[in-house]
């Protein structure tokens, strides 16, 4: 199942807050065995596990259920060849939005693809590795203190937080390996969801999670899917119109139609 179905005309969808945009730990499995399936990478699927190895076996994503709600569930893991020591590692938790965990995945499937030693290594052509990326507006504020340092949402319900290396500030999920943290809280579910990196992740794998979670567009999906009721009210519903359905507003009683005017949502 992929991250996003394509939408038919005149469809109703569901307009979410991008990094609010929950999404439940099986849809996690189901985009881990399609993404394998696609990218032709083995995988083995067990009652309990799912694992998908790239073929070069550098790179292992295991999904695990027996973790659902206590910790990271899916976890992916570089290494420099089978067997070899962890290089770097990425966790992903809770109802984490599977549009993040989808451009997460394709980041390191088209890294491998690219150039494994900048996935693997952080080495970029004989050059210094790029850096972390933070696009941001007037949304976000810069959260630092207690030795971290970061960005988060002015409501704030989301956050990014990095742990520099040295810092005797808080470990970051209890994990001393970790030096950035990307998640979402919410007053009626508390944590939400997020994702973890440790510190040899290379930036632009991780600059793949913070365009999501920074980006102000919202998250567009099928009225379909399911949404959890405690966030139903953060949920805006609306009809996908056919580009060919330009019918014409103006007449007695109504204001010419502006450009970028859509139909007026109601919120569920």
């Amino acid at each position: 199942m992929s991250a996003q179905q394509p939408l038919a005309p005149d469809e109703p969808v569901h307009f979410s807050p991008r990094y609010l945009a929950a999404s439940p730990p099986d849809l996690h499995r189901q985009h881990l065995v399609a993404f394998a399936q696609d990218h032709a990478w083995p995988v083995a699927v067990y009652p309990y596990v799912v694992s998908a190895t790239s073929p070069c076996e550098r790179i292992t994503i295991r999904h695990s259920r027996a973790e659902e709600g206590r910790g990271p569930h899916l976890t992916i893991t570089a290494r420099t060849g089978h067997g070899a020591p962890e290089r770097w590692r990425a966790d992903v938790a809770g109802a984490t939005p599977v549009e993040f965990l989808a451009s997460l995945t394709e980041t390191v499937a088209r890294g491998l693809e690219a150039d494994a030693d900048h996935l693997i290594y952080g080495i970029a052509g004989g050059t210094e590795p790029d850096m972390i990326e933070l696009h941001v507006d007037e949304r976000w504020e810069l959260a630092d203190g207690l030795g971290l340092v970061g960005m988060q949402s002015v409501d704030g319900l989301a956050a990014m937080m990095g742990r520099p290396p040295g810092s005797d500030g808080p470990l970051l999920q209890g994990d001393e390996d970790i030096v950035w943290h990307i998640f979402a809280v919410t007053p009626e579910l508390g944590p939400l969801w997020g994702i973890s990196f440790t510190q040899e992740a290379p930036p632009f794998v991780v600059n793949a999670v913070l365009n999501d979670t920074l980006s102000p567009e919202p998250l567009v999906r099928p009225a379909a899917l399911a949404q959890h009721p405690d966030l139903a009210h953060l949920v805006t519903t609306r009809r996908i119109r056919p580009p060919s359905d330009r019918s014409p507003r103006s007449g007695p009683g109504l204001p010419p139609r502006t450009p970028g005017s859509a139909q007026q949502p109601h919120t569920r």
